[in-house]
């Protein structure tokens, strides 16, 4: 155990899906709550059979060094979130999934340790970019190194990406020559006792890369707030505000699953 109480335990939180399961190690504080993963197994399976190769993910840090991560927001990068695990299993693999990503450009905004927009690679999808903030697009590269061929992995762009108007244009100009992206995946990315007001941007960058066409799939996880607000009821209006139209997909409390796509004018 670690000066801060940290420690490491040998199985992951169920993360209550039936298309993936979730194996692994995850480091603990001194009440047993899961604050990083230290290594995990993913699984897509289907009534025995295989979907897609598994990803193994490693953040190959002792509890010693996970805590210098804890300075900000980006040890939240550092763990398999069940909105994440969720949008994985009911959207991206359960039959009659609402979108299809094979053959298609897929963007992962926040992607943390990437799961979803690696998953969407394994399924076909190309190009693909893994976008977080840089002090976790190291871990994002060796995971991706650690699960794809050399020649799979150069359909995989993992960079940094602050949520602005702006710079998610330069992403679609440099990614796609401009045009819009196909899929954008976005998870638990709004939690303002965490992120403070970035949903804003969030807001921004998920106008500037969407096209008329595109498939937006976003998963919160509704939490608690002591007299405040989680900022995700403002986020969503912000999305209708921007011309998209929504439809939930089922999954269990406290996650909300949503399939975003632009309205037509």
């Amino acid at each position: 155990m670690s000066t801060l109480g940290i420690e490491v335990a040998t199985t992951v939180e169920p993360m209550e899906t039936d298309y993936i399961v979730v194996e692994g190690a995850e480091s603990t504080d001194a009440l047993g709550a899961a604050i990083c993963q230290s290594s995990l197994t993913i699984r897509m399976e289907r009534d025995g059979a295989e979907l897609a190769k598994p990803l193994e993910l490693t953040l190959k840090m002792t509890p010693d060094t996970i805590e210098p991560v804890f300075s900000g927001a980006s040890w939240a990068g550092t763990v398999l979130w069940r909105a994440a695990a969720r949008l994985v299993d009911r959207a991206l693999l359960a039959p009659g999934a609402p979108v299809s990503v094979a053959g298609r450009s897929v963007v992962e905004l926040g992607a943390g340790l990437g799961v979803p927009g690696m998953v969407c690679a394994r399924l076909g999808a190309a190009p693909v970019a893994l976008t977080e903030q840089a002090s976790l697009v190291d871990l994002l590269e060796r995971n991706v190194a650690a699960n794809f061929a050399p020649e799979a992995a150069k359909t995989i762009d993992c960079r940094e990406l602050f949520w602005s108007r702006e710079k998610a244009r330069e992403l679609r100009d440099e990614l796609l020559g401009g045009a819009p992206v196909d899929v954008i995946l976005c998870c638990d990315c709004v939690y303002v006792p965490l992120y403070g007001d970035c949903w804003i941007q969030l807001l921004e960058a998920i106008d500037a890369l969407a096209g008329p066409t595109s498939d937006i799939l976003i998963a919160v996880e509704r939490r608690h707030v002591r007299d405040g607000d989680d900022g995700v009821d403002a986020f969503l209006a912000g999305m209708a505000a921007n011309g998209f139209a929504a439809s939930e997909l089922a999954t269990a409390a406290p996650v909300v699953l949503l399939h975003f796509t632009r309205r037509a004018t």
